[in-house]
């Protein structure tokens, strides 16, 4: 996990979950930031912005799932 700091003071980390997209298998980049946590998928390009949890043994990311029929 690699910590941040923005040009306006905005503190951020960033990590990679590999096999992590849950639509195509690919690495998944995460930033987690106060405002919540974002995710990226260069594989596929899939956007997201799970649910982080700060475990005592890790981080547990949730996706919401939405269907419009």
């Amino acid at each position: 996990m690699t910590h941040f700091e923005s040009s306006n003071g905005d503190r951020f980390a960033e990590f990679v979950l590999p096999d992590g997209c849950v639509l195509c298998g690919g690495e998944v980049t995460v930033r987690a930031s106060h405002a919540g946590a974002h995710s990226y998928c260069p594989q596929c390009h899939w956007l997201s912005k799970p649910q982080m949890r700060v475990r005592d043994n890790g981080v547990e990311l949730s996706f919401a799932t939405t269907v419009l029929a």
